[in-house]
């Protein structure tokens, strides 16, 4: 969010970056220090290696404090704090693109002072975040056997400390698990395009750089409105496919409307649809998935495999979404609209799919009395009394 709204401020001017340079910065994914375009992709870089493994961490850590029937909920508050700081971010950024700080450029003021509060809150982690349930000092012993109880049931205890070799080929081999990668990194593609685009979709409508800066505040309260109430959508209409469906369906309205508009008017009402609807599906594909692994290992694993490739989905939009194409931003929206059509397909498949092996498990019978306690555990969501979440 800090380097989109960054450009605008005057950071590709400042550094000369010329043609596709600002799209590779965004691609390879901040400081105040850098002087040239070559610097600024190399701390991106760098920043996004040390960030990597925060989205399949964070998936991890949840579906161990969480039963499955809870899990989507909390999943979309996490996903939800990414449009609370976008609310906050846009207008401080409009505010810091106004303020002197010594001998700073604005763009750097940015830079300098989000990158400031992440890294004091991030420093806050250790001290006030627990491992497990089971070793969480604010839980009294009965809680604890509440919580161990009911997680050894659904087959997710995280402080066993096991590793399952059988259990991480189980999750390589199972072409579920990349069907979810698949939805994973079309959802991510097109969600980005407000984070990463947003700021500068604004601007190329007439906007001055802090109007724009100001406006992003509105469609990250739209991502966050939608991100937030993925429980209560996937409730509603009765499963976290349905919900992908629904809000894939509206990402898509938006992003025709979006290619078909003549006018600015138009183009902003569209970058509000798909503000709000595209997160959704990067949200609830997540949490669906989560709630349908079991095992020591293999949840882990699950999310491993679709944030490393289903994260890869922001590349594509990084490198569609070209000044030379503004205002109407064809190429880039006609991309991110095949990508979501995309994944409404992969997300119909998988609910078949899923469907299809609940009813098989339903009329089928398996003798497990011969294998030992560890086998059992193994079988992960494999084992014939579990039933997939649709």
């Amino acid at each position: 969010m800090a380097l989109a709204n960054a450009k605008i401020a005057g950071l590709t001017d400042d550094l000369q970056m010329k043609g596709s340079e600002i799209n590779t910065a965004l691609g390879v994914y901040y400081l105040a220090c850098v002087k040239t375009g070559p610097q600024l992709i190399a701390c991106r870089f760098l920043f996004g290696a040390v960030q990597a493994g925060y989205l399949t961490g964070s998936l991890y850590f949840i579906s161990f404090w969480y039963p499955r029937d809870r899990v989507r909920r909390r999943m979309g508050f996490f996903f939800a704090s990414s449009g609370i700081g976008g609310i906050i971010v846009g207008p401080l950024c409009s505010g810091l693109t106004s303020a002197k700080v010594g001998n700073l450029l604005p763009w750097q003021n940015i830079f300098l002072f989000i990158g400031l509060i992440s890294g004091v809150w991030g420093l806050l982690g250790p001290f006030v975040l627990e491992d497990y349930p089971d070793t969480a000092s604010f839980l009294k012993d009965g809680e604890r056997a509440v919580i161990r109880r009911i997680m050894e049931h659904q087959n997710t205890v995280a402080s066993s400390g096991r590793i399952s070799m059988r259990q991480v080929k189980l999750s390589v081999s199972d072409y579920k698990i990349w069907l979810w990668t698949i939805i994973d990194f079309c959802a991510n593609a097109a969600t980005q395009v407000n984070g990463m685009f947003g700021p500068t979709i604004i601007a190329s409508q007439g906007y001055s750089s802090q109007v724009s800066q100001a406006l992003t505040a509105l469609t990250n309260f739209m991502a966050f409105s939608g991100m937030a109430s993925i429980a209560y959508i996937a409730k509603m209409l009765r499963g976290s496919s349905n919900a992908i469906a629904f809000s894939t369906l509206v990402t898509i309205t938006g992003f025709i409307l979006a290619l078909a508009s003549p006018n600015n008017t138009g183009r902003m009402v569209a970058l509000f649809i798909f503000s709000f609807a595209s997160p959704q599906p990067a949200a609830h594909g997540p949490a669906w998935e989560m709630a349908n692994q079991q095992g020591d290992t293999k949840p882990a694993m699950a999310a491993a495999l679709t944030s490393a490739f289903g994260g890869l989905g922001p590349l594509a939009t990084a490198f569609v979404y070209r000044d030379q194409d503004e205002p109407r931003f064809a190429l880039g929206h006609a991309v991110c609209l095949g990508m979501t059509i995309l994944c409404l397909l992969a997300t119909l498949i998988l609910r078949i799919v899923l469907e299809k092996e609940n009813r098989r498990r339903d009329n089928s019978t398996v003798d497990l009395s011969e294998l030992s306690k560890e086998q059992i555990k193994d079988l992960a969501d494999n084992h014939p009394a579990f039933r997939y979440s649709i």
